[in-house]
């Protein structure tokens, strides 16, 4: 098994060599909007979109982080983008692991992501987005339309994220370590089917957003129930808001405050509506969950998230604490909670890139993208974080989780980013399986394109 894992390694690597050379080679970090597209050679992908140009009269088509297509009035817009995240690595464990789950060691890789997105914008007004992802299983991620209605900013139906948490609403291509952290696996709601407004507010120094949406999943189901599109269960009505009291320099330096709040009904007369916390040890080279209440009956859950970050140039800080309150008389009414810390610092010189219209974290380009003929590397970036999730409350014996992650990030240019983190994941208290106090060490790396 251990010489099929290091072929399958091989095998990965080499393919993150060649679509690094394929993409560094074909697509520059941005082209300027044009009639005609303007590179200083005619890759493969230059001479595609060349060829769509001319098959779509009447439109623009060019390259701009993403296939672009304009109408010549510019009233409608089309954005098309996609991700690859390729993942590798190692899981080690102690015997108090090993005996509660057997197949938790070993390496692996892993298709994290592979998805294809298109946005649409129509007369500035309407907004039409659809998200599917090809790993594992094809599953739709978002499918929503937004209008611009006065007043209530803009208002958006269809499948998507609750407005809960910093770190889940910033894209997983843009966080600073490979996966989120332990409490937001676990107790952000995810994406359901709703309808919501948001706007901005003193020049975007604060935003808002509340919605309703029908509960289609279980907490921290991942890739399951969180995100279908159906077999609803229940309702929550969720809100967020955030401000800025500091914002200098564009964004390079800021405080960043926010607040989230999510009341969750459910139908405790099906058996698949019980709730289920539980959180992957912050990697997804494996599906065993270390913490996990396993499933119960509940008839309501309050959700509640406080949010903090900190930029000033290249050194960044962030943290969220997080709160269940669950009403299950059953099992003694159990409050479950987590947080997360972390320290992030560019080497050379660059800072994170913050969304006032959205408070959320965007990508990083590099002040020089990777040319090494040219005495250029990209943009490098370490980072630190601290995770604490805790199950144990009540009746409920789930188990408490820390976790170490020591975090490097390697940006070629705005679209390509190596990564590698090491999780030192501790487990205590946990009834079944039972674990008294064991330890994970988790070496991991992942090859990433976005666009």
């Amino acid at each position: 098994m251990r010489v099929q894992s290091i072929f399958a390694a091989s095998g990965f690597l080499l393919l993150y060599v060649f679509l690094l050379w394929f993409y560094c080679s074909n697509v520059q970090a941005e082209s300027p909007p044009s009639d005609s597209i303007h590179a200083k050679k005619d890759g493969l992908l230059t001479r595609a979109i060349k060829e769509i140009g001319e098959r779509l009269p009447g439109f623009r088509v060019y390259w701009l982080d993403g296939l672009r297509i304009d109408g010549r009035k510019k009233n409608i817009r089309i954005h098309i983008g996609g991700r690859l995240m390729l993942d590798s690595g190692y899981i080690g464990a102690d015997s108090d692991l090993k005996k509660a789950f057997p197949d938790l060691e070993g390496y692996d890789t892993d298709l994290r992501q592979l998805r294809l997105s298109a946005i649409g914008t129509i007369y500035d007004v309407a907004k039409i987005k659809f998200e599917i992802d090809f790993a594992r299983i094809n599953e739709i991620k978002d499918i929503w339309l937004g209008l611009r209605v006065p007043y209530l900013g803009q208002l958006k139906v269809g499948h998507f994220k609750e407005p809960f948490s910093l770190e889940e609403l910033t894209s997983l291509k843009y966080i600073s370590f490979m996966e989120r952290s332990l409490p937001t696996l676990a107790i952000a709601p995810g994406r359901d089917i709703g309808i919501m407004c948001g706007d901005t507010a003193f020049g975007e120094r604060m935003t808002w957003a509340v919605g309703a949406f029908l509960v289609a999943g279980s907490f921290g189901s991942v890739g399951e129930a969180t995100d279908r599109l159906t077999n609803a269960f229940g309702y929550s009505v969720t809100g967020r808001t955030t401000g800025l009291p500091y914002y200098l320099d564009g964004g390079r330096r800021l405080l960043h405050l926010g607040a989230s709040f999510s009341h969750q009904d459910r139908d405790q007369n099906r058996d698949d509506s019980r709730l289920r916390l539980s959180a992957l040890p912050e990697t997804f080279l494996t599906d065993k969950r270390l913490v996990d209440t396993d499933p119960f009956f509940t008839s309501a859950v309050n959700l509640v998230n406080s949010e903090l970050a900190v930029v000033s140039g290249p050194l960044s800080f962030q943290g969220e604490l997080f709160q269940a309150f669950t009403d299950a008389d059953a099992v003694g009414d159990p409050h479950f909670w987590g947080f997360y810390l972390y320290l992030s610092y560019f080497i050379t010189g660059e800072h994170r890139n913050y969304d006032t219209a959205k408070g959320v974290f965007l990508g990083i380009r590099p002040r020089y993208n990777f040319h090494p003929f040219q005495g250029n590397w990209g943009a490098l970036e370490v980072g630190l974080r601290f995770s604490y999730l805790d199950l144990n409350d009540g009746d409920i014996k789930g188990g408490r989780e820390k976790n170490f992650t020591a975090g490097l990030n390697w940006y070629l240019n705005p679209n390509v980013r190596l990564m590698f983190n090491y999780i030192r994941a501790n487990v205590e208290d946990r009834a079944g399986p039972p674990v008294n106090d064991g330890t994970a060490n988790i070496f991991q790396g992942r090859f990433q394109i976005h666009f």
